[in-house]
């Protein structure tokens, strides 16, 4: 089952500074959440956007008290460290934290998906349920080509504005 899910109220720890967080921090921050990045090394990137106010990150060494510390609504395991991420799966799993394992699909309660964006109105999501991310990827692209004449500036007024469709 597909979801777009609001998080712009919610709570957003990410553990892990490198590309996989990365890739995750911005996909999330576009949505408004309220963003805590917890990794010893964070890349160039994520630092600039913490320092525009986009999120409180902390250079240092995560462990599982951090879930009781920082009291996420969702985590994300992006870790280059592969006990920290299991024991932060369960820790969540143990607390009803929403989490996401950037390794470990399975160990996740949703999957990040490919998806493709017309002005902030339409959204295309594409799923292999955490199988195969390039692929997914690759579809994605292939939609969007496809669709791009279809997605019309007056479907989107439309859309924008409430209107019904015809």
């Amino acid at each position: 089952m597909i979801v777009d899910l609001r998080i712009d109220s919610k709570h957003v720890l990410i553990l892990g500074g490198g590309k996989q967080a990365a890739k995750r921090f911005f996909a999330m921050a576009q949505e408004g959440c309220t963003i805590t990045l917890v990794s010893p090394v964070i890349s160039e990137d994520i630092m600039r956007a913490s320092r525009s106010g986009r999120a409180d990150v902390r250079t240092m060494e995560a462990d599982i008290t951090i879930l009781d510390d920082v009291k996420p609504d969702i985590v994300v395991a992006a870790t280059d460290n592969a006990p920290l991420n299991r024991e932060i799966m369960a820790g969540a799993k143990e607390r009803g934290i929403v989490r996401y394992s950037a390794s470990d699909p399975d160990s996740s309660d949703y999957a990040h998906l490919a998806t493709t964006e017309f002005d902030g109105v339409v959204r295309v999501a594409v799923s292999t349920g955490g199988r195969s991310p390039a692929m997914a990827r690759k579809i994605r692209d292939n939609i969007r080509e496809n669709i791009a004449s279809v997605v019309t500036p007056d479907i989107l007024s439309t859309i924008r504005e409430g209107r019904p469709a015809r």
